[in-house]
């Protein structure tokens, strides 16, 4: 089974509980209970632990380590249906950019990566040009493997800062680039030059190497609702 045919189940699920749950527990009620859902099988999956050890003396030996298999797998199940829940449509490119994520920590640790490809260098670059160069194909790859919409425009610095501009009025962009990233929008209103709009971003924490080529951190952004400034209307001032 591939990863887009689990998360596929993950949203059939979860369309089916929206269908078939109970209408008093909509909204924030419904996902609180499917989050609960993720430790209810946990537990369930500690018990067939215990079942398989016979640590109850008055039950003995209960369970089987396919057993503690089968719960474990319902509780990623659960765990992948609360996280669409909470983030509709954006299941593929949360799991993928989380399992990237858990991939350069366990390499950061020391534990090698058998499936990494190699590093391909451009000749004649220097470090930053390698960097922006890997950048490039980490651009592409996203494109082609999530159907994320490149950037307008790239600006990387050599303090280790990259930021991408997306075209103007794409929030959800600015979304799935984030699902991917693991990283929160945030949204604020802002002016220059006679202009204002709504700035749209999903920047990373610094120092974590978000896409594993050696920026500190990353920001993606889109203008929103770009207006000119209406100057406010003058008093009226009684006679």
């Amino acid at each position: 089974m591939t990863t887009h045919t689990i998360t596929d189940a993950a949203r059939r699920i979860a369309a089916q509980l929206d269908a078939r749950g109970n209408s008093d527990l909509t909204g924030l009620p419904e996902t609180l209970c499917r989050a609960l859902k993720v430790q209810e099988e946990a537990g369930e999956m500690a018990q067939a632990v215990i079942g398989v050890l016979g640590q109850n003396p008055r039950k003995g030996v209960t369970h089987t380590w396919d057993d503690v298999v089968h719960e474990a797998i319902d509780t990623v199940m659960a765990a992948l249906v609360f996280a669409e829940t909470v983030q509709p449509g954006m299941l593929e490119l949360t799991l993928d950019g989380r399992l990237d994520y858990l991939r350069q920590r366990a390499a950061a640790s020391g534990a090698p990566d058998t499936e990494a490809p190699a590093d391909i260098a451009t000749p004649g670059c220097n470090a930053l040009g390698q960097r922006r160069a890997a950048t490039l194909r980490w651009l592409l790859n996203a494109h082609t493997e999530h159907g994320l919409p490149l950037p307008e425009s790239i600006h990387a610095y050599d303090h280790g800062s990259l930021c991408l501009v997306l075209e103007e009025d794409r929030p959800d962009t600015v979304r799935a680039w984030a699902a991917l990233l693991g990283v929160t929008v945030t949204e604020r209103e802002a002016q220059h030059g006679g202009n204002q709009w709504r700035h749209v971003s999903a920047t990373t924490e610094y120092g974590t190497d978000p896409i594993g080529v050696g920026w500190k951190y990353v920001d993606i952004y889109t203008l929103c609702d770009r207006r000119p400034i209406t100057a406010p209307a003058p008093l009226a001032v009684a006679a």
